[in-house]
This record gives C-alpha cells, sequence and structure tokens, in this order.
C-alpha cells in the first residue's frame, strides 16, 4: 500500500511537468538574410507551434539605367528597413509543415537619386530625386525548417501594400521623355521582396 501510495503521488507531480515540456514549443532563433531590398539581421521567438513572432533590419543600394534618343538615365536607389512580423505556420497539415503566412509593418527609410546625361559627352543635362514613403504594410508566404542541431533556414517572398514613392525631375537642359520616365518608375518601384535567410534556433 506505501509503495502504491508513493507511486502514485510521484505520477502527480511529475506528469503536470512532463506534459508542460511535452507542450512548450516556445524557442528563439537569430541569423542573417539576403534579400530584394538588402542584406541584415532576423529575430524571432516562437510563440507556440503556430505563431512567430519576429523583425528584421537590413539595408542595401541598387543602381539602374534607362535609355533614350542620345541619352541615358543612371540612378542609385539606398534602403534600410526595419520590419516587424508575425508568422502563422500551418501545421494542421503534414503536407505543409513549415509553411507559413506573414504579415507585419516595414519602416522604410528609402532614398534614390539620379542625372541624365548625353551619351556622346557624358555630360549631365538633368537630375531627379526619388523618395518612397516610411511605412508600409507587408504580407507574404514562405517555408521555414529548423533541423535537430538548431540550424535555421527559410525563404520567403513578401509584397508590399499601401506603399508609394515620389520622383522630383529637374530638367535643366532637357526635358524627359514619357517613355524614359515610365521606364525608369518600373524599374526603380520594389514592390515584392524575396528574402533567403539561415540562423541558429535555441
Amino acid at each position: 500500500m506505501i509503495r502504491i501510495n508513493y507511486l502514485i503521488s510521484e505520477s502527480f507531480f511529475l506528469s503536470p511537468m512532463s506534459l508542460l515540456a511535452e507542450s512548450d514549443n516556445s524557442s528563439s532563433e537569430a541569423g542573417l538574410f539576403y534579400s530584394t531590398w538588402g542584406s541584415g539581421v532576423m529575430g524571432g521567438y516562437n510563440y507556440s507551434n503556430e505563431i512567430h513572432i519576429g523583425a528584421s533590419l537590413s539595408s542595401g543600394d541598387t543602381t539602374t539605367e534607362s535609355e533614350g534618343p542620345g541619352t541615358l538615365i543612371k540612378s542609385q536607389s539606398t534602403f534600410m528597413t526595419f520590419n516587424a512580423f508575425t508568422r502563422f505556420y500551418l501545421r494542421e497539415l503534414d503536407i505543409t509543415d513549415g509553411l507559413f503566412a506573414e504579415a507585419g509593418l516595414a519602416f522604410r527609410n528609402w532614398n534614390g537619386t539620379g542625372k541624365i546625361t548625353e551619351k556622346s559627352t557624358k555630360a549631365k543635362i538633368a537630375s531627379l530625386k526619388m523618395k518612397w514613403s516610411p511605412v508600409v504594410i507587408v504580407t507574404g508566404v514562405g517555408w521555414h525548417k529548423v533541423w535537430g542541431s538548431g540550424l535555421s533556414f527559410s525563404v520567403a517572398m513578401n509584397a508590399s501594400i499601401g506603399g508609394s514613392r515620389t520622383i522630383e525631375y529637374t530638367e535643366n537642359m532637357h526635358r524627359f521623355s514619357d517613355s524614359m520616365k515610365k521606364d525608369l518608375e518600373k524599374k526603380t518601384d520594389y514592390p515584392t521582396n524575396l528574402v533567403i535567410y539561415i540562423g541558429y534556433s535555441f
């Protein structure tokens, strides 16, 4: 009787702890990533098996060119982005383990400058400035894998919603043609962002 009572008491105290350990899927992770909007660092916390809260900070730059009759537009854009997001993992279906949807806000410090030159003389005949809105909604889908060693990898495709951009043209000696403007605006529009991440879960 004493032995039975001891086993019951031991089970009573150990079982809740065991259940808690089995249900506690919280963990953290951090790593580096490369994206269309620049490279940087990303970290997050797995609030549960389905919900992940994260943030990233990145910077980068890109150069574009647009040609017209005897002229060339060359622009350079610089990006600094802080993104805060929440991911929702689709764990219920076995075939989608690791697949997620995410939504969040991106705080952007994006600027761009450019100039138009004559192809033959290389003389500057006009200039431009670009500015993007500082806050946009970001949504996307992706896939995330964490191995037993703690190595973490993910790839995602995001899209910005609600952003805007202004371009200020200074046409001193030459007017931009509508076709050149449309080509420039198309090449400097960055609505989507491919993100490739590698890190460590702990």
